[in-house]
């Protein structure tokens, strides 16, 4: 099975050169060489089977030639936004990781009134590094969207009007989930978001402008569950509900 990297930048030239820690990892790491074939893919669902034609390895660069295309869009079927208090330490490194492999379209860090954690740059850029490898590793070949972390009230005021907007809530509704995968496939119907709120829950007030503007409160299950594991639970459910739709 060939190796997949992520090319930043236009595939459509029959020849090019890879530079940067993907270069690095090609040819320091993996200690590739001249003759053996690789796939690319630009994180917009293209792809394609290169030749490395040489190396430069004082400058960590490759040199490739084209061998193959092909438009490999497989996200799910859903465009699926999660916005989702920060959970401390890797435990957010984790979750990005997650909901990559599991086909999530974007995610939007949310920063409300009980949020303990706010990423900043440095934080963010390591997380897009993060998506990069995931990525690589699941065969996904559009990246998923790590947006800058976002207000509890800029969310309402961006984000309400253009989705169908679900909050993760103990006291919530069972919730009927393939009924998005219907409704998706219907002109004219909004793509769902889901919030999932901080470590210290959503504040009433929250709450109650939330369902104001007209976000549906439902139901994980019995238990009361962690940030990481409400948003993978999300994106597994509405994935597997929708992957035959």
């Amino acid at each position: 099975m060939s190796r997949r990297f992520f090319a930043a930048f236009d595939l459509s030239p029959d020849q090019f050169e890879l530079s940067g820690p993907e270069a690095h990892h090609l040819l320091r790491v993996l200690r590739m060489k001249t003759g053996e074939q690789v796939w690319l893919f630009d994180g917009q669902g293209h792809e394609v089977l290169a030749e490395i034609l040489g190396t430069e390895e004082h400058g960590l660069s490759a040199q490739f030639k084209i061998l193959e295309r092909r438009t490999a869009d497989n996200d799910s079927a859903v465009s699926l936004t999660i916005a989702t208090g920060v959970p401390k330490g890797d435990r957010f490194s984790w979750l990005v990781e997650k909901l990559v492999e599991l086909g999530v379209q974007r995610l939007i860090p949310l920063i409300s009134k009980h949020s303990i954690v706010d990423p900043g740059a440095g934080k963010l850029d390591k997380l897009r590094r993060t998506i990069i490898e995931a990525s690589k590793q699941c065969g996904r070949t559009r990246l998923m969207e790590l947006a800058e972390p976002q207000s509890w009230s800029a969310c309402v005021a961006q984000e309400f009007p253009n989705h169908s907007v679900y909050i993760a809530h103990p006291g919530g509704e069972s919730f009927e989930w393939s009924t998005l995968g219907r409704e998706n496939s219907q002109p004219g119907v909004r793509p769902p978001l889901f919030l999932v709120g901080p470590e210290g829950g959503f504040t009433e007030t929250e709450i109650a402008q939330a369902v104001h503007f007209g976000a549906r409160l439902v139901r994980l299950g019995t238990h009361i569950l962690r940030i990481e594991t409400a948003a993978v639970a999300i994106a597994a459910l509405v994935g597997l509900q929708v992957k035959d739709q």
